[in-house]
């Protein structure tokens, strides 16, 4: 007897399903989503079929199932709920307009505030290097629909989003949005502690990096841009050669001291200046080894869609709800990675071409 029975298959898929739900329900648990809801003054204040709980986990559903019109999400989400025993409101089937409504009505502080108690937990867990708390800062552009109250708050039809992540785990400890103009990786260095190493991909902005890094007591590790034009004042044994980056505003005071190291595939500068304590080689294999932007969909499959949020607060509440997912489901890829001997969440992860786009 070959194949499988239709009704085997949707039996396997409604499985999938609940086990998808039961998944952001662990990591999302009603409780903590009822704090949030309330701490964010969304809360509905007459009963509704679409209550602000039922449609947080909706709006984080629309990342699982992302192929899924509003009904088959809503559908699939109600179904996981109840067979999770946990109240969705009450039932007729909602419109796509009303879904849409209750979106509206719930906004985007929801999601944020959720994803940041889940990074804020997620920052007692580090990778450990040589005595260093060691995180990765990588940055990518996601695409938006260019509608005229986006093009106005975006100035553009993507947006950019700065992450500051676990080295080792992926976990997103902080993040910052906004136009594709600016650069963002100083605002996601305010979490950081003393004794932290941050491993960076290579920016447009490396002195605020590095003068947001020294404010709070850590180090970077980061790609110069070609070509190199900083000095050698000092070549070290190890090929290594010390060197000071300079300040526009005031260079004499403002400089910083660094190292220049010649990597593999690139060449990097490091603060970390003792080739003893911070060996050439290992520093190449944290930078070669980081987390990288793109981890964000490969842990989630996305697909080459779009956002779908017509406005400012809508592209808010999607951007904030995929990283909630992220956060979800990327330890249940990093064991499956685990199992098949591969790194989840550092190197070589293609990118869909319309979800984002690394920079």
């Amino acid at each position: 007897m070959g194949g499988i029975t239709r009704a085997a298959k949707a039996s396997r898929d409604r499985l999938s399903d609940r086990v998808a739900i039961g998944m952001l329900l662990k990591a999302f648990p009603p409780e903590e989503v009822d704090a949030a809801i309330d701490a964010a003054g969304a809360r509905e204040q007459r009963s509704r079929a679409l209550p602000a709980r039922t449609m947080v986990y909706f709006t984080l559903a629309l990342w699982l199932f992302g192929g899924a019109g509003y009904d088959a999400v809503l559908a699939r989400l109600t179904a996981g709920m109840r067979w999770a025993g946990v109240a969705t409101g009450t039932r007729s089937a909602p419109s796509t307009g009303s879904i849409t409504k209750a979106r509206k009505r719930l906004g985007p502080d929801v999601m944020r505030r959720l994803f940041l108690g889940r990074a804020a937990a997620d920052r007692a867990e580090a990778a450990r290097w040589r005595g260093m708390r060691v995180c990765t800062l990588d940055a990518g552009v996601v695409d938006i629909p260019d509608t005229a109250a986006n093009l106005a708050a975006f100035d553009h039809s993507k947006v950019r989003v700065s992450v500051l992540a676990g080295h080792d785990t992926g976990s997103l400890l902080d993040v910052a949005v906004g136009s594709p103009r600016e650069e963002l990786g100083a605002r996601v260095l305010d979490t950081i502690s003393p004794g932290t190493l941050v491993v960076a991909h290579r920016s447009a902005g490396e002195q605020d990096l590095w003068r947001a890094a020294a404010n709070r007591g850590a180090d970077l590790l980061w790609r110069a841009r070609a070509p190199i034009t900083l000095p050698r004042l000092h070549v070290l044994p190890d090929g290594s050669f010390l060197s000071r980056m300079l300040a526009d505003g005031d260079p004499v005071t403002d400089s910083l001291a660094v190292r220049v190291l010649q990597a593999p595939d690139a060449v990097l500068v490091t603060t970390l200046l003792d080739p003893d304590q911070a060996p050439a080689a290992e520093l190449a294999a944290l930078h070669r080894t980081r987390w990288r932007f793109e981890a964000l969909f490969e842990s989630l499959e996305a697909g080459p869609v779009a956002l779908r949020s017509q406005d400012p607060h809508g592209v808010a509440q999607e951007l904030w709800a995929m990283l909630c997912v992220y956060q979800a489901v990327h330890p249940w890829r990093r064991k499956e990675a685990a199992m098949r001997g591969v790194s989840a969440g550092s190197g070589g992860f293609g990118m869909p071409p319309r979800r984002g786009t690394h920079q």
